[in-house]
């Protein structure tokens, strides 16, 4: 089994909910010549046609000369993720981290030995990131311990390890507090890639200085993406697509997809610095 993320510097993953969202961010890829993750929460992967998505990703990747992986964010149903393995996502996240750190090792170490048999990938997360994250609700942040993060690492075998550090999902609200050093400490503890969840919403220059910690591979970036969709309507409403005298829903729907893509360029340009 070997991890994609080996031979990357680093990823973008882009939260996607429909073959539109996913065409919409690989064009972005396309125009950056970057390969790219694309994202599905658990809520979502159950209402999507997967193996359609699946065949879609994979022709479409090639079509545009760029590699493409799926990946289940956040998900705490082992039946999902046994799903998602058996439809060939490429990697996992189990996420248990709202258990106690003995009880996390546990369930993570049930899901590596489940998809590791497949050459699926798995990710975990130490500390809980606050925030909403599709259906999955944190209220009150649980930034990582470092004893948690060395326990953790010593006592499973993931393949991407996510901590809290102060990063949020969602939109921040003012200047984060982030921990650095909790980032750090955990890739000069491990040689496994370090995943940063919370990517939305923060600066280029704070996504440059994660980006320039030796084992930051994966930054996710969820909210954003949606926020580029709700952008491409309001265009469509400004150029008066909305009205019923000659309406057509190809160039509503085209306004929507360039928004997003012109978003995933301008993202994909911070991994060129």
């Amino acid at each position: 089994m070997k991890n994609y993320l080996e031979n990357e510097k680093a990823l973008l993953a882009f939260n996607i909910w429909d073959i539109n969202s996913a065409k919409a961010v690989l064009d972005g890829a396309c125009a950056q010549r970057k390969n790219v993750i694309l994202q599905t929460s658990s809520g979502l992967y159950k209402k999507l046609p997967q193996k359609q998505l699946r065949e879609f990703v994979d022709s479409y990747a090639r079509q545009c000369g760029v590699k493409a992986w799926l990946h289940l964010d956040h998900c705490r149903e082992l039946d999902v993720i046994e799903d998602a393995i058996s439809n060939r996502w490429d990697s996992v996240m189990i996420d248990a981290s709202a258990e106690v750190i003995d009880e996390n090792i546990a369930i993570t170490n049930r899901v590596t030995e489940m998809a590791h048999k497949y050459g699926v990938l798995v990710e975990s997360e130490v500390g809980q990131v606050q925030g909403c994250e599709e259906d999955i609700q944190v209220q009150r942040e649980a930034i990582a311990s470092k004893e948690d993060i060395q326990k953790f690492l010593k006592n499973t075998n993931v393949d991407m390890i996510a901590v809290a550090f102060g990063n949020v999902h969602g939109l921040y609200q003012g200047e984060p507090d982030l921990h650095y050093e909790l980032v750090e400490y955990t890739t000069q503890h491990t040689g496994i890639p370090f995943v940063v969840h919370g990517g939305s919403g923060l600066s280029e220059d704070v996504i440059k200085r994660l980006l320039s910690i030796s084992g930051v591979k994966k930054i996710n970036i969820s909210t954003e993406v949606k926020m580029s969709y709700l952008n491409g309507i309001k265009r469509a409403s400004e150029q008066g697509l909305f009205k019923e005298d000659g309406f057509q829903a190809a160039r509503v729907e085209q306004c929507i997809q360039n928004a997003i893509q012109e978003f995933v360029v301008q993202k994909l340009q911070l991994l060129d610095v």
